[in-house]
């Protein structure tokens, strides 16, 4: 075991004892609501923007790299602006009176120490000043750069709570920006070095999410004290190769990349140059709810002043994603009988240091899927569809699915069940997520049987492999070609749904599903792909790959080939070679368009 893990694991055991013991939302460490005077001399993000954004006289390419120009359409500066978590964040309350404050605490975590969390469904939320937001700005500047690491400062090794947004912060009037650079100077603040902000263990502050409230329950129904697990992006990271000191790979090396040459992070005349500084394009494979945030009615004035920073969000989030695994057809036929059985095997491989997929069980998920398309492009799905009317995943054939569902115990019928109320879930009903590179299982991240993970030698592979046994179709003629193909949602009609029917307090869930259909139901994106040629004889004419023939079952994966290129590839910092997901503007406007003119309805 690598030496940093030894030290993840005291840390989740301090903090795992810690929230056990005390057993509550009352009883989370960090700066609460009232610690502070004057709500912590918190700034909003359109103050720093009057130096750290491009001005109009400035290279117009500096947008991709200045701090407030990357931020500005990121999920992370429009935390607080999400309509699904608005639409959750009713149910929540719902289920479970009060829970919205703590939900709050990760999406606006100034909001909360300013006591705004306060009523717990957002309401109590600043107005808009005349200097502009700071609570619904969500993940703003000084979230971070107003953060401080003393959670232990008799031990320098245990600088932070992790989890639950257990964020520090000083009694500053002056408002001292913490930052990368020994040298930084400003006459609108103080600034200090903080070499920390670049620590994983900083970002798990917020990606590390437990309930309080609720014990996790294992397969038997039976309680253990380990509060249940509802993020655990960080402890994959920490749990895995890339968090070896030897060859570490940090949070912000894959989500914060680096610009090239010597450049400037303010817009003041003669500024100093840094060299190769990072963006603040804070993305992962949230693409569709970058979407949600700008179709939102509420949200069209932020949105309009800063469609160039939406447009960058959008597009670093699909290199993001496409860049999170790789795919190989392992084994495929050159040549096919039409009509006849064959079996094709395909590996899909996990480059990111998380989970693939990673973060909220709710809605996201990734599949397998094979295609054979004819010399004119026309194409046909053997295995792992998407039915857009439906918004489901074709069953048949059966192919693997890489996501996680949570649930709750029945104790009538002594079985756990799936469902959605994430605010009571005490169950990891499955978890068929593929691990990263080098991961050790925790009681909360161990993958469920459904696929099999083992390397046979204790632990994990960091990639899958399926055989499937298809059927070609028989009018297929010709060469042509086999795909394999991994595919993402961020979200599906399923969680849509289920927010809109269970709202019964207000308009939200409602309001959510007018943006969904409105932004064309966050259609799968492609992630990777890879292709081999086969020949089924005779010519294939116009059209010749049309309708969807039939397949057979998906396989185990038990007989894995060693990986492939892709093995040295880390932390989502590597192209998989898939095309993105096509232009989605032209659909959005007209939805929008459709949403703006609709009858909005209304609960009575």
């Amino acid at each position: 075991m690598h030496a940093n893990r030894a030290s993840f694991g005291i840390l989740l055991a301090l903090t795992s004892l810690s929230g056990s013991a005390a057993a509550g939302l009352a009883d989370l460490q960090g700066t609460n609501p009232g610690d502070l005077p004057n709500g912590g001399y918190f700034s909003p993000a359109e103050r720093c923007a009057t130096c750290h954004k491009t001005s109009g006289n400035q290279p117009p390419q500096w947008r991709e790299h200045m701090p407030v120009d990357t931020w500005a359409g990121t999920m992370m500066g429009n935390a607080a602006r999400d309509p699904v978590f608005f639409a959750a964040l009713t149910v929540a309350n719902q289920d479970f009176p009060g829970m919205g404050t703590f939900c709050i605490r990760c999406h606006s975590p100034t909001a909360f120490v300013r006591g705004h969390a306060t009523p717990p469904d957002g309401s109590g939320f600043d107005p808009i000043p005349a200097e502009g937001l700071i609570d619904t700005q969500g993940v703003g500047c000084d979230t971070c750069h107003r953060a401080t690491t003393l959670a232990d400062p008799q031990d320098p090794n245990f600088p932070y709570y992790l989890g639950n947004a257990q964020l520090l912060y000083e009694d500053d009037p002056s408002g001292t920006k913490r930052g990368p650079y020994a040298d930084s100077s400003s006459p609108n603040h103080g600034s200090m070095q903080e070499p920390n902000l670049a620590d994983s263990r900083f970002c798990g502050q917020c990606h590390q999410v437990t309930n309080p409230e609720i014990m996790l329950r294992d397969a038997q129904g039976v309680p253990t004290a380990i509060e249940f697990p509802l993020d655990t992006t960080y402890e994959e990271w920490a749990a895995s190769d890339y968090a070896n000191d030897a060859q570490q790979t940090s949070c912000i090396d894959c989500h914060m990349k680096r610009a090239s040459g010597n450049l400037p992070v303010v817009n003041i005349f003669d500024p100093i140059l840094r060299t190769d500084p990072r963006d603040h394009v804070i993305v992962g494979g949230n693409h569709w709810g970058i979407q949600a945030v700008m179709a939102a009615p509420a949200n069209a004035e932020h949105v309009a002043s800063n469609q160039q920073a939406f447009q960058l969000a959008l597009t670093k989030t699909l290199e993001s994603l496409q860049s999170a695994a790789a795919v190989t057809l392992v084994d495929a036929p050159a040549e096919l009988s039409p009509g006849q059985p064959f079996t094709v095997r395909v590996r899909v491989e996990n480059l990111t240091g998380h989970k693939f997929p990673t973060g909220y069980a709710e809605s996201r998920r990734a599949w397998v899927a094979v295609a054979l398309v004819d010399a004119s492009g026309a194409e046909r799905t053997l295995v792992g569809g998407y039915d857009e009317a439906t918004g489901e995943i074709v069953e048949d054939p059966p192919t693997h699915v890489y996501k996680a569902v949570h649930g709750k115990w029945n104790a009538a019928l002594e079985v756990g069940e799936a469902e959605e109320h994430l605010a009571l879930h005490d169950m990891i009903i499955s978890d068929t997520r593929i691990p990263p590179k080098g991961f050790v299982a925790s009681e909360t991240t161990l993958p469920t049987s459904e696929i099999d993970f083992s390397d046979g030698n204790g632990g994990y592979r960091h990639f899958d492999e399926v055989a499937f046994t298809l059927t070609a179709p028989a009018d297929a003629a010709g060469m042509q070609t086999l795909s394999a193909r991994v595919y993402y949602q961020s979200m599906t009609r399923h969680y849509i749904e289920f927010l809109r029917d269970q709202n019964v307090t207000d308009d939200r869930g409602m309001e959510l599903e007018d943006i969904y259909r409105a932004t064309g139901e966050a259609p799968p994106i492609l992630v990777a792909r890879a292709e081999s040629p086969v020949d089924l004889g005779g010519s294939s004419g116009p059209g010749g790959g049309g309708a969807g023939g039939t397949g057979g079952e998906a396989g185990s994966g038990d007989t894995p080939v060693p990986p492939g290129s892709g093995d040295e590839g880390g932390c989502g910092c590597r192209a998989a070679g898939a095309e993105d997901a096509g232009p989605w503007a032209a659909a959005t406007l007209t939805g929008l368009a459709l949403l703006a003119a609709s009858r909005r309805r209304r609960r009575h």
